[in-house]
Parts: C-alpha cells; sequence; structure tokens
C-alpha cells in the first residue's frame, strides 16, 4: 500500500512539475533575458543621454562671433559677387597697409599692370575673376551636402606684396584650396629697385559651400 501511494506521489510530482512549474520557469527565464535587454538598453540610453548633454553643452558655448565664423569658413552659398569684393578689399587693405599704392600707380611697364592699378578712386581690383562650380567628388564628404567651387582670378602684385596676400588667403575665415599659381614677368631693363617690380600672377581656388538640404 505504501509503495502505490510513494508511485502516487511521484507521479503527481512529476505531473505537477511537466504541467504547471516547467512552463512557469520557461517564463521566468524568458523574462529574466526580457529584463537584461532592458537593463542594456537602459545603459545605452544613459550613454546617449551624456552624450546629448556634453553635445547641448557645446552648442551653448558657442558665442554669435563664432557662429558668424563657421557661416563665414562654409557658407550656405557660393556667394559670388561677396567672394569677389572680399578679395578685392583684402588687396586694397594691404596695399595700403604696406605703402606700395604709388608703385601700381607709377608702374606702365605691361598692360596688366596699369588694368590693376585703378584710377582716380585709388582702388585695386583682382582681374578677370572667374567662379564656376564644380562636379568633383570629395573623398570623404558627401557631395549632396558639400559643393565645390573653382575660383581664377588674376593680380599684379609686387613679390612682398604677393606673399602678403597668399598668407591672407591662407589665414582667411572661409575656406580655400591653393590649386595652382602662374606668374609672367615684365621687362624690367628700366626698373632700378627689384623691389618695385611688379609681376602677373594667375591663381586658381577651390572654395565649398553648403548645399541647401
Amino acid at each position: 500500500m505504501k509503495a502505490i501511494i510513494s508511485i502516487i506521489l511521484i507521479a503527481t510530482s512529476i505531473a505537477f512539475f511537466v504541467y504547471f512549474t516547467q512552463p512557469k520557469w520557461a517564463e521566468l527565464k524568458a523574462n529574466r533575458i526580457e529584463v537584461e535587454k532592458l537593463n542594456i538598453a537602459v545603459e545605452k540610453a544613459k550613454v546617449l543621454k551624456e552624450r546629448i548633454d556634453f553635445l547641448l553643452k557645446i552648442k551653448l558655448s558657442i558665442t554669435d562671433v563664432d557662429l558668424d565664423k563657421i557661416k563665414r569658413m562654409v557658407p550656405d552659398n557660393i556667394e559670388n559677387v561677396i567672394l569677389i569684393i572680399d578679395f578685392d578689399n583684402m588687396l586694397n587693405d594691404l596695399i595700403k597697409r604696406n605703402g606700395t599704392a604709388d608703385i601700381y600707380k607709377n608702374n606702365e611697364s605691361s598692360e596688366s599692370s596699369e588694368s590693376a592699378n585703378s584710377s582716380a578712386s585709388d582702388q585695386f581690383s583682382i582681374e578677370n575673376p572667374k567662379i564656376t562650380k564644380n562636379a568633383a567628388v570629395m573623398d570623404g564628404f558627401d557631395s549632396s551636402q558639400l559643393g565645390v567651387a573653382d575660383f581664377t582670378f588674376s593680380v599684379s602684385l609686387t613679390y612682398t606684396d604677393f606673399l602678403d596676400f597668399i598668407k591672407r588667403i591662407e589665414t582667411s575665415s572661409r575656406i580655400f584650396d591653393i590649386e595652382s599659381i602662374s606668374f609672367t614677368a615684365p621687362d624690367i631693363k628700366d626698373i632700378k629697385n627689384p623691389d618695385e617690380i611688379v609681376y602677373n600672377f594667375n591663381i586658381a581656388l577651390k572654395t565649398y559651400w553648403l548645399k541647401s538640404k
């Protein structure tokens, strides 16, 4: 009799395990896996929030002056007219600072130097400016967002002023890549001071702008 009772109890235990405990255990295991996934998601969200807070802090630290510099570095359009005016202003400022205006006014050694010098207004300009869009693809950049433009022009300067001019391009708030430079020299037989020789320089640059989305 006791043996029969033991067998019944064992069978009942097995049945209880199969039909009740095992499903609950499987459900508990699945819930534990889900909890682990949620914990991982929470950690990732925490890291993401820290990153967002960090970037927001950087954004808030950018002043209006800095933001204007960034916009000038890579503007949202080519700005053809503004670009040419900026280079004319750059040219006039360096000639004024270096005190070399009289060299260009008095220089009549070549047609190019005459065209560079202005007349009554005492203003100087770059010559033959040309800005064209470039379809070239830049490595590492999305061509659908970053535009490239070729900017070519000529300028008549002494060698010293030309070095100053190039330095100003390199330190400009807008990004430029110098692609090529060539020059022609005038007939110098009547020029006594080598520092007053005016060369005609042909310059090719690349500049960039952000395309509208």
